[in-house]
């Protein structure tokens, strides 16, 4: 690799790891290309020879956190553990995701359509790792439809939870510091 493909790459990284802290604190509609430049200390042009436009970078950002999620809960979230460990592991792969989590669910209405549909297949995806979680460690007798109302309402507390975060840091986790009540909701729900 030359220095002129090695000054592409990290021009890139920089627009990207710039874009992403922008995202995050000011939201979909209020990042502009003038302030990506300004952040990342490269020329507005730069942004638009790597990315097109400022649309098709932020939907490079969530689309690449919304593939590393996705794959975290294939790998991470085991339905066949232990109600426990499941749960335990179900919410510590939403915390390590929660701050593009919420900025997504904040920002939804400005989303492409193929953002929002992959939002749709994760939010599947963690509710029938739920089901499955249930049906393979039964406790409380839920019927199908019931297992499925009080998995939209665990999910529903989440992305409120979500929601309600103000500050994107590492280190003030909404799902950290409500981890208590959700456990303690999923108990209610399922145990």
């Amino acid at each position: 690799m030359g220095i002129r493909e090695d000054n592409k790459r990290i021009t890139r990284e920089r627009i990207l790891k710039s874009t992403k802290w922008l995202l995050l604190n000011n939201g979909f509609v209020k990042v502009s290309t003038k302030d990506i430049s300004k952040v990342s200390d490269v020329a507005q042009g730069s942004i638009f020879l790597h990315f097109g436009t400022k649309d098709n970078l932020l939907h490079h950002i969530i689309s690449s956190d919304l593939s590393l999620l996705q794959n975290e809960i294939e790998d991470r979230v085991d339905p066949k553990k232990s109600r426990e460990s499941f749960l335990g592991d179900f919410l510590d792969v939403l915390a390590i995701h929660e701050n593009i989590l919420s900025r997504i669910y904040k920002d939804i209405a400005y989303l492409s359509d193929n953002i929002k549909k992959t939002v749709d297949q994760i939010e599947v995806l963690l509710k029938n790792r739920l089901f499955d979680n249930i049906r393979n460690h039964p406790s409380k007798p839920l019927s199908i439809v019931d297992s499925f109302i009080n998995i939209d309402a665990f999910m529903a507390q989440v992305r409120i939870y979500l929601m309600e975060k103000e500050v994107f840091t590492d280190y003030n986790g909404i799902l950290k510091q409500r981890r208590g009540k959700l456990v303690k909701l999923y108990r209610t729900l399922f145990e």
